[in-house]
């Protein structure tokens, strides 16, 4: 049964599997919770559960008492937080059920007599000599009152003005201003001064740990409440306290005495100097505490991670590529390259290879087949995997049972050596000649919710499967590959997925793509005002959601059709005149470049004079970054706020506002060179630096600088960041080095648990910055007009003659004023000597 823990009589915990859970609809935290976490079971229910099930029922333990119970319902009690050993109790006895269910009600107090206020009547004024305080305290006129004739010369009255020009830089925020000074010649000095005086106690603060959700200023005001003196002079003369304070004086003076010589609460390891000494990848840091470290000092030694991804469906499976560092460049050729699949249960050694051609750079897991993947070259080459034979195997390393979303055939392990990690080829290889010139840096798949044609037009998508990529490489392309066979393609022969697959063979899924893979279409990036192209690291697209009747059906049995493994190799591109065009998807990109520009393209083509299709110009392009962009990420919660971090800052952009980003961060100290946003709350992202810092940004908090700053977190470059939501309980960071290090930490909880209306309040965030940023160009723009029209104006018109006389009587008086205050100096002895 789990623990040993005692607990009364008249209940029983019990451990209820997911199964037995979803049986009695009393899944934790959805039909039972902490603020209603009773269910009440059937007896016949749970009794034809044990004879079904026999032992394996989670009910088996208590057969007999539930046999023997009086009445039809038992009662089922969620236990949060495990306070008789396990996460549910039965009730045995129909007494504490209904104690539980309906709980005694407190006694009602007692109505005290209330006594009515009533107006004291008036009594006589008794004088006992305070009015002549008063009359004392009064202020009374002592000299007689000056007067003062204000005139005017007749021949001023209804004058014209006479107005003249001023600089509005001259004078402090444009206008004049009289500010008082102190007089030197004139003080007078305060003899008496009367105050008022209020005796109170000391004030004292205290703290508690508890959350401050309601600010607000306060002030209470109190006063002791002392024993009657009768009272205290029985304590002060007992022997009890007389004895007491015999016995504890001696130990008062000593603590005292040690306190005076030596401070016992200093930290003597930091005073030791040894607190940055050791190794700064175990220790445990402030935010985020060290969960797991995969280390392999075969295939990652001498190499760098330039890839990591989370298994989609797998719990505590991670996959990373690795590339050679630049002292090893000469050895690449010798050395094979593979994407590594690691594992909670295992860490230091990885379960799965997927042998490469080359260097993989940027990799992902289709969103519909968790079993099929796609990476990025060096060389430009877009490559193939499909794992579904090896689902069992790392499924089967797992320490608890955790289903896939797929089901797949196991494969014959008997083949494989003792300790041998498994080596999966890859499928399908695109044509060298018709790949990208340069290393692939950013591989992403469209949704399967559409498709694209030729032409770049979004279609619906009849198979709800995932069958299209989109790749871009600083070559200064974006390509878009389909992987089904092309109309024009003849069918071939192949065997059925997972058949007679050795662990030695390559698949056969993807056979009909292998060398004579092209992109279905090019997506050029030619500059806006200047002639050239960008050259593009990574890219973001909006992730459409269907509403229509086939895509909520689809959604709705997404579990059932997941199950079903698409045939890729009986699939066709089906001709853009039969599919149904979508208007409503967003067919923007935004795309990070190597010189940290943010550039907003559109991915349709376009048709020229001559009817050819082609890529038109990008609609904006901004300088925001100071180096390579190597992060441009939309926000799960938000579908038009994107995360873009590059050289030493970072920037929040939001679609439709394309001027300037809505926020934008000061510059760091140390290079940014990764983030991510965290996948449950929406004011909340990370973000890495060169120094092996991380920087936890929360935005509904703090927006000037980092809610905290985890400094020397490794002792390396990461690289990559990858947030992972395990459970509701439990939220994982993969951090990656220049070392090849991987660290899982996982987060705290103050920094996964949203709160109470976290996405409203951001979403009001957001739209405040927007207006902001409208302002300010609205009044940006009107300024410029403005200026532009007064230096017209002054080139236009002569500069007048008052402004000259003006301006040298104002010299005139400020030479008198430096010679006055020369000669006053001078007399009293106060000049410089090189003055004097």
């Amino acid at each position: 049964m789990g623990h040993n823990t005692e607990h009364p009589g008249d209940i029983f915990p019990l451990v209820l599997t997911s199964m037995t859970q979803e049986l009695f609809d009393c899944v934790a935290d959805e039909d039972v919770t902490g603020d209603s976490p009773y269910k009440l079971l059937q007896k016949d229910d749970i009794v034809q559960d044990i004879r079904n099930r026999a032992a394996v029922s989670d009910f088996s333990p208590v057969k007999k008492l539930v046999l023997d119970y009086p009445e039809d319902e038992l009662l089922l009690v969620y236990d949060r937080d495990f306070t008789h050993g396990q996460s549910f109790y039965l009730v045995l006895t129909p007494e504490a059920k209904d104690k539980l269910l309906h709980p005694p009600k407190p006694p009602t107090p007692v109505e005290s007599v209330i006594e009515i206020c009533r107006t004291p009547e008036a009594k006589p004024w008794i004088s006992l000599g305070s009015e002549l305080e008063i009359e004392e305290e009064s202020v009374r006129n002592t000299r007689e009152k000056l007067r003062f004739k204000f005139s005017r010369m007749r021949r001023k009255f209804g004058a014209a003005p006479c107005f003249s020009d001023r600089s509005a830089a001259d004078v402090k925020d444009g206008y004049l201003e009289c500010a008082s000074y102190q007089d030197s010649r004139f003080s007078i000095g305060l003899r008496q001064r009367d105050s008022g005086v209020q005796a109170a106690s000391w004030l004292r603060s205290s703290s508690a740990q508890t959350l401050w959700k309601r600010q607000k200023n306060m002030c209470t005001q109190y006063e002791p409440e002392l024993l009657p003196d009768e009272e205290r002079k029985q304590l002060l003369q007992s022997e009890h306290v007389k004895n007491f304070l015999d016995l504890v004086t001696p130990r008062v003076i000593r603590v005292l005495q040690q306190e005076t010589i030596m401070n016992v609460f200093c930290d003597d390891w930091k005073d030791q100097g040894t607190e940055d000494e050791g190794d700064w990848s175990v220790k445990a840091t402030e935010g985020l505490m060290l969960y797991q470290t995969f280390t392999d000092q075969k295939h990652m030694k001498d190499k760098q991670i330039s890839c990591l991804n989370w298994h989609p469906t797998i719990y505590g499976v991670v996959a990373v590529s690795v590339t050679g560092s630049a002292e090893k460049e000469g050895r690449k050729a010798a050395t094979p390259s593979f994407i590594l699949f690691y594992s909670f249960a295992d860490p230091c050694t990885p379960q799965l290879l997927l042998e490469c051609p080359d260097n993989i750079l940027a990799f992902a897991f289709s969103p519909s087949d968790p079993n099929v993947m796609a990476g990025g070259c060096v060389n430009g080459q877009v490559v193939l995997w499909d794992i579904s034979a090896y689902v069992t195997h790392l499924q089967g390393i797992q320490p608890g049972e955790r289903k896939g979303s797929v089901s797949t055939k196991a494969f014959d392990l008997d083949n494989i050596k003792e300790n041998e990690t498994p080596v999966v080829r890859y499928c399908a290889l695109s044509a060298l000649e018709n790949s990208h010139k340069a290393p692939v840096t950013d591989v992403q798949w469209l949704p399967q919710t559409f498709e694209v044609t030729k032409a770049g037009l979004p279609v619906e998508n009849k198979h709800n499967v995932s069958v299209q990529i989109v790749t871009c490489s600083p070559d200064c392309y974006v390509f878009f590959w389909d992987i089904r066979v092309s109309t024009l393609q003849p069918a071939t022969d192949k065997k059925p997925r997972g058949a007679e697959t050795s662990p030695y063979s390559a698949p056969e899924t993807f056979k009909h793509l292998d060398r004579t893979w092209t992109p279905l279409f090019r997506v050029s990036l030619p500059k806006i005002e200047a002639s050239g192209e960008y050259a593009p690291l990574k890219l973001c697209f909006e992730e459409y959601t269907c509403n229509s009747k086939r895509g909520k059906q689809a959604d709705d049995d997404g579990d059932e059709s997941s199950k079903v493994i698409p045939d890729y190799s009986e699939l066709r591109i089906p001709s853009a005149r039969t599919l149904t065009a979508l208007n409503h998807v967003n067919t923007k990109l935004y795309i990070g470049t190597e010189d940290g520009e943010i550039v907003y393209t559109d991915w349709k083509m376009e048709k020229d004079e001559q009817g050819r299709l082609q890529s038109g110009k990008p609609l904006r392009c901004l300088s925001v970054h100071h180096w390579f962009v190597n992060t441009v990420q939309r926000s799960p919660f938000f579908k038009d706020i994107i995360l873009t971090i590059g050289g030493w800052n970072f920037a929040i952009w939001k679609e439709g506002v394309m001027d300037t980003p809505i926020f934008q961060s000061a510059c760091s100290e140390q290079l940014y060179t990764v983030g991510c946003w965290s996948l449950s709350r929406p004011a909340v992202f990370f973000v890495g630096r060169e120094d092996g810092g991380i920087e936890l940004w929360n935005l509904l908090e703090k927006t000037s600088e980092p809610t905290q700053t985890l400094a020397h977190v490794i002792n390396a470059k990461i690289n990559r960041i990858k947030a992972w939501h395990a459970s509701s309980k439990q939220h994982f960071l993969a951090v990656c080095d220049d070392l090849g290090m991987i660290r899982v930490f996982e987060i705290p909880r103050a920094f996964y648990a949203p709160i109470k209306h976290e996405s409203v309040s951001m979403r009001k965030y957001f739209e405040l910055e927007q207006n902001r940023i409208k302002d300010l160009m609205a009044k940006e723009e009107t300024w410029t007009n403005h200026k532009g029209g007064d230096e017209l104006k002054k080139k236009a018109e002569p500069e007048k003659s008052v402004k000259v006389r003006e301006e040298s009587e104002e010299e005139k008086v400020y030479d008198a004023y430096k010679n006055m205050e020369e000669s006053v100096l001078k007399s009293m002895g106060l000049l410089p000597a090189q003055k004097q």
